[in-house]
């Protein structure tokens, strides 16, 4: 008889969908049975397209049930505003958007508006036909932290809140002033304190979050950080290294519209226009920066006058931009001014074992996990990272028995500490 404990994990994002949402997920899909949990997966039928600007759903349900546990892959669900992209694509513009305000405003109090409520229906149906000691539901989107509640009222199965971001403290849309935004925001606010009222527990990915969490719902919040996983275990990959003639360096994914890669742009055009740099000896490469049209157009005078200096991609595989990773020398972390934060791409960079280079410090998180792991530099200002690029020499010399504390692996292990003493056990 099989004695471990049912944890029943709703989320959206899950692999093969190419994100960073879905790692954390997987992670406890893979290793929960080590330490104990028999996790089973609620998602969305992801079609497997690592390229895709926007990732698609199948329109049937699969069932797999492997060693590490079981998986239910809910079908696509159709709801107006997808009825209308599937049938026109990009046409009427207007009516598209309208739709999906209408939707993104309603859908809280209308299930045939929700185009996550197969999630919702897979969990009820599996709750009443199996034994679950604890529901664990991880957002963003949002709403199936109204599941997770829903359930536990209809049920009385515990559940847990994984917060990989801030829902009404989420920093990029607290600093925006689109009027739309601040109305959702205004919503937000009172579903959040409503919704989390019964909570058994709550998670998230780091301390600062954390603590802003526990202020503003006033409960105790977890730390689960999301880590990294190791290549030689999971990735079939060679070691790669720079050998292109020229410092390269590389940042990965998106922006916000807080970090600061302008303080790199512009030391980097004035040492072009001193003659110090060409494309013959440095790069800067943007991996899968034009994914995300609003922040290519905040570099685009750059990318003009840097033309060979500075190179972007589409979005590209996970194991592409492992690669590229792994050719570059150093690889970059810009910080946001109002934000303390470990962004997941830091984790990554980790496991390639190439030097980090925040720019610039934040005082924070970010520079003390480098500063005190010694995985690579904090350049502050113009001058710092001009002398940087004129001479590229950083002291890297991780320990890594101490990393091995922020493999997903050992993550997920104290994500099963925390259900088994904190939720099971009480």
């Amino acid at each position: 008889m099989n004695s471990k404990p049912k944890v029943l994990i709703l989320c959206n994002d899950f692999p093969p969908i190419n994100s960073i949402g879905a790692d954390r997920p997987y992670s406890w899909y893979k290793y929960f049975n080590e330490f104990g949990i028999e996790p089973i997966i609620i998602t969305k039928n992801w079609i497997a397209n690592d390229n895709a600007a926007v990732q698609e759903i199948d329109s049937k349900k699969i069932e797999e049930n492997i060693d590490s546990g079981e998986i239910i892959r809910v079908a696509k669900r159709i709801t107006p505003s997808i009825w209308f992209k599937d049938k026109f694509q990009m046409r009427f513009p207007v009516l598209r958007k309208g739709l999906t305000f209408l939707e993104k405003s309603l859908y809280f109090h209308f299930n045939f508006l929700d185009q996550h409520y197969g999630i919702y229906k897979e969990a009820k149906q599996y709750i009443e036909q199996n034994e679950v000691s604890v529901i664990i539901v991880t957002g963003e989107p949002f709403i199936l932290f109204r599941y997770g509640s829903q359930l536990n009222k209809k049920h009385g199965t515990k559940w847990i809140a994984d917060y990989r971001d801030g829902w009404f403290l989420n920093h990029v849309t607290s600093i925006s002033k689109n009027p739309f935004t601040k109305f959702f925001r205004f919503k937000e606010f009172f579903s959040e304190k409503i919704i989390m009222q019964n909570v058994n527990a709550i998670t998230t990915v780091d301390p600062e979050l954390a603590k802003r969490l526990q202020s503003f719902l006033n409960k105790k919040v977890y730390v689960s950080y999301n880590g990294f996983w190791d290549f030689h275990e999971d990735i079939n990959i060679f070691k790669e290294t720079s050998d292109q003639g020229c410092l390269v360096l590389s940042h990965t994914g998106t922006l916000t519209n807080g970090q600061r890669i302008e303080i790199l742009l512009d030391c980097l055009l004035e040492l072009k226009r001193k003659g110090e740099i060409s494309s013959k000896n440095i790069r800067l490469n943007l991996i899968g920066l034009e994914h995300y049209p609003v922040q290519m157009e905040r570099i685009k005078k750059y990318l003009v006058q840097l033309d060979g200096i500075v190179r972007t991609t589409k979005r590209i595989s996970k194991a592409d931009a492992i690669i590229e990773n792994l050719k570059s020398d150093y690889l970059i972390n810009f910080t946001d001014s109002k934000l303390s934060a470990i962004y997941a791409k830091t984790y990554n960079y980790i496991a390639c074992k190439k030097p980090i280079l925040v720019i610039p410090g934040d005082s924070g998180l970010l520079e003390n996990l480098v500063n005190e792991n010694n995985l690579g530099a904090v350049l502050n200002n113009k001058h710092e990272i001009e002398q940087f690029i004129r001479k590229p020499i950083i002291e890297y010399k991780p320990n890594q028995s101490d990393l091995v504390f922020f493999t997903r692996r050992n993550q997920a292990g104290i994500m099963a500490e925390i259900i088994k003493k904190e939720i099971i056990s009480k």
